[in-house]
């Protein structure tokens, strides 16, 4: 997935400095030092449901197999419409998955990993689907992974500050040009949507964990009303 942000490379550059500053600290009793951690995994959403599988082939773009491939930007007038709704508090998913956060960083710059499988009996198309979820704020960098091979993934992303060092980010997931398995998690398989930047003490992990709305395309509408509700930017490939 494409890097929406110049900035990765120098964050990653003043990360690694930051990290050696850090182990110097640390040799004089500080406690500026790279870490790992995780949470437990939560599960939500059904074991059996009905995903419309789309026609079509790689690269036809007019097809319903290609109909995340392309997008366009859909700005809103006046403030979002996600400030005024309630804080999700509790993992919620239309379709049987498990999920958990890890950190990997400092306190200056690390990667977040929602790390997802699949504990339904079918398999999972995750083109369209669209992750809601709440975190630091100016995240810069953000990819799609799978346990089974992918291929040209993409996405329409947009970042909501909330004024309190907390973000809402919303994405949809999408990919062309590539068969329609290389878009599908089978049952007990995994996926992951990693984003890095800067932590902060607003947002624990498991507040994290627990933010997060994952809403698949069950019906190949593409999760469209959604990507305008929100008014998502298309990110170029």
């Amino acid at each position: 997935m494409q890097r929406i942000s110049t900035r990765r490379g120098l964050a990653a550059g003043l990360a690694t400095a930051a990290l050696a500053a850090g182990i110097a600290a640390l040799g004089s009793g500080g406690s500026a030092v790279a870490d790992t951690n995780s949470t437990t995994a939560v599960s939500a959403g059904p074991a059996t449901y009905t995903q419309a599988v789309p026609t079509g082939s790689p690269s036809q773009y007019s097809s319903p197999l290609e109909r995340c491939a392309n997008g366009t930007d859909h700005p809103i007038s006046g403030a979002n419409p996600i400030l005024s709704e309630p804080l999700n508090t509790s993992f919620q998913s239309n379709v049987g998955l498990s999920e958990s956060v890890s950190f990997a960083g400092n306190v200056w710059y690390g990667d977040w990993t929602f790390t997802f499988t699949n504990t339904s009996s079918q398999t999972l198309s995750t083109d369209c689907a669209v992750l809601i979820w709440r975190a630091p704020s100016s995240s810069d960098d953000h990819s799609y992974g799978a346990s089974v091979t992918y291929g040209h993934p993409q996405q329409d992303y947009l970042e909501v500050p909330r004024g309190d060092g907390t973000s809402f980010y919303i994405a949809r997931l999408g990919f062309h040009d590539v068969t329609l398995a290389q878009r599908q998690v089978p049952p007990g398989g995994t996926f992951t949507y990693r984003w890095g930047g800067a932590g902060n003490s607003a947002i624990t992990m498991n507040q994290i964990r627990d933010s997060l709305k994952f809403t698949a395309d069950l019906t190949l509408d593409a999760n469209q009303s959604m990507v305008l509700h929100y008014g998502t930017n298309r990110l170029t490939n």
